[in-house]
């Protein structure tokens, strides 16, 4: 390739024929003129301001289509066309942002198709992205009774949602822990034990309120758990084999964790600590892939 140089030598005997040229005059043709590779820059340069619009244009378009979409799920379910309205909430999920309201109101109108176990999916997926949201509580607790499944017991991590907000509890505890590791680094230096031993207890409560996001965050906790949506349930075997015995049955809608997977099957842990191996036909995560 030549450099601009070697360009602009090249170009140079042809300026006077440029400068008295016609609209006819083929020497005014800079692909002509310049040679194929400053053609190619000349058309980029054109092209680049109606790349730039269509851009602009599309990242205006797309949150209109979710918009769109979402008012129109909304209207059909208000209608009660169930069917059409699940569509458009998937829709609009999939051109934007993931909402708790949006899966809340998805749940509901599975719910009133008659797919409980979806339902509960999209509620479970609701509280993933806040965990204290009443309605999509309440109508998971709802669904499980509709699909019989047995209430799950309060545990702590349970009562720390209820009451904390995990973002904030994670803000509060990295700015605890910086201000802790700062005034240790202070003391160090001015020889201060006081500052010291304040700055090592900052730290520590830093990291126990890091270690309880760790443990309580459900955008954590649910990245291996699935639900079981497939009619008629799912089977917990000894061994990933067909002929295995089985060691439990898991109905549809019940939550389960997955550990590992060999091939079609996962190996799981149900909500009371029981272990085993299940296909993975109809097993769907709560947290979707990305």
């Amino acid at each position: 390739m030549k450099n601009n140089s070697s360009l602009g030598e090249e170009a140079r005997p042809i300026l006077p024929a440029l400068q008295k040229c016609g609209t006819d005059n083929p020497v005014c043709d800079p692909t002509i003129a310049l040679g194929p590779e400053a053609s190619a820059t000349l058309s980029w340069h054109q092209q680049a301001p109606w790349l730039l619009m269509l851009c602009l244009m599309l990242a205006v378009a797309i949150p209109s289509l979710r918009a769109d979409a979402l008012a129109d799920a909304r209207a059909r379910f208000s209608d009660g066309e169930f069917d059409k309205s699940v569509k458009l909430y998937e829709q609009s999920l999939e051109t934007g942002e993931p909402s708790a309201a949006v899966f809340y109101e998805l749940g509901r109108a599975f719910a009133k198709t008659g797919k409980e176990a979806r339902a509960a999916l999209n509620f479970r997926r609701a509280l993933v992205l806040d965990p204290q949201f009443v309605p999509a509580t309440n109508a998971l607790r709802e669904s499980n009774v509709a699909l019989g499944i047995a209430p799950e017991k309060p545990s702590w991590q349970s009562k720390v949602l209820d009451r904390s907000p995990m973002d904030a509890l994670t803000i509060g505890g990295a700015a605890v822990f910086w201000l802790g590791s700062f005034l240790v680094l202070f003391a160090v230096r001015s020889r201060r034990r006081g500052r010291l031993a304040m700055g090592i207890v900052l730290v520590i409560v830093a990291a126990a309120a890091i270690d309880v996001v760790w443990q309580c965050d459900p955008r954590i906790t649910s990245r291996t758990v699935a639900l079981v949506l497939r009619n008629g349930g799912a089977d917990l075997l000894s061994a990933p084999t067909d002929q295995s015995e089985k060691l439990a049955a898991m109905p549809e809608g019940s939550a389960v964790k997955i550990l590992s997977q060999r091939g079609r099957w996962f190996y799981g842990q149900l909500s009371g600590g029981l272990r085993g191996w299940f296909l993975t036909e109809g097993i769907v995560p709560v947290i979707p892939p990305a």
